[in-house]
């Protein structure tokens, strides 16, 4: 991630400190350990927490907003509330690029998070690989940074703001311009993001002995850009739907911070806390 050196206060530069100390699979006896080593008092007005790691939690969320604290809370209130059968995707591989979010079911959605600790050096090149692949493409930035955004940003860019309230640190999103949904795809790069045993299996083909950009040259010679990105998002949700649909069944038991890594392993939480 591209970011910058910015913690302004003493929570902040505390919650940091946690968040690179914390990881899903330590102990309660190892998090509260580091719990007391860090803060020293530095962090005094959260919520009483139940555990060490719940502690942590709360605090990172309350004064780190870094990229796993904001996809967290979009994902809690953009993504989780839609339709059951969207299947949402963390860090999926495009290109160059790695997408923070996408989402698929009757379209494709692709959302960069670009955080007040981001920097934009990236951002051109994201864009442009998300925009070859996915029909809506969004940035989601603080409201602070939207006037902030390079001119690079397209029209057909949407745009997510979000804000942290002062009360209880609580995020709040909006959607500040809406996506215009793209046709003119690059199936060359969609094709690409396929394992090649997913190319074989999806259009019928023979990968004996054949290279698969070999593969890919015979699909887009035989199909059309439509079919291709029809095949394309077919193919997201079904190689990524068991995770989500776990994702979406334990999220209520898991803390924000463990978000992606529960999501990647399919765990149950009961079995890690």
């Amino acid at each position: 991630m591209d970011t910058k050196s910015v913690y302004s206060t003493e929570e902040a530069q505390a919650a940091k400190q946690l968040y690179d100390a914390y990881s899903t699979v330590h102990s309660e006896t190892k998090l509260a350990s580091i719990l007391s080593s860090i803060l020293n008092g530095a962090v005094a007005d959260f919520t009483p927490a139940k555990s060490a790691r719940d502690a942590i939690n709360q605090i990172v969320l309350r004064y780190y907003p870094n990229e796993a604290t904001i996809k967290a809370n979009f994902i809690n209130r953009e993504l989780l509330p839609l339709n059951p059968k969207n299947i949402s995707i963390f860090e999926l591989p495009i290109g160059k690029s790695r997408v923070d979010i996408c989402k698929v079911n009757g379209h494709s959605a692709a959302y960069e998070i670009k955080t007040e600790l981001d920097t934009f050096y990236r951002l051109e090149g994201q864009l442009a690989d998300y925009f070859d692949v996915f029909e809506t493409v969004y940035v989601v930035v603080s409201e602070t940074r939207v006037n902030e955004l390079p001119a690079y940003v397209p029209e057909a860019c949407g745009i997510y703001t979000y804000r942290q309230e002062d009360i209880d640190g609580s995020y709040v999103f909006h959607v500040y311009r809406k996506a215009i949904k793209r046709h003119d795809l690059d199936p060359v790069k969609q094709l690409s993001a396929m394992p090649k045993k997913d190319l074989c299996r999806l259009f019928g083909l023979d990968g004996k002995g054949v290279t698969k950009t070999a593969l890919i040259q015979q699909c887009v010679d035989a199909y059309s850009p439509k079919w291709i990105n029809t095949q394309f998002k077919r193919y997201l949700k079904q190689r990524y739907g068991a995770y989500w649909s776990r994702f979406r069944e334990n999220c209520s038991d898991m803390y924000e911070i463990d978000y992606e890594w529960f999501y990647r392993s399919r765990l149950e939480p009961s079995l890690i806390y």
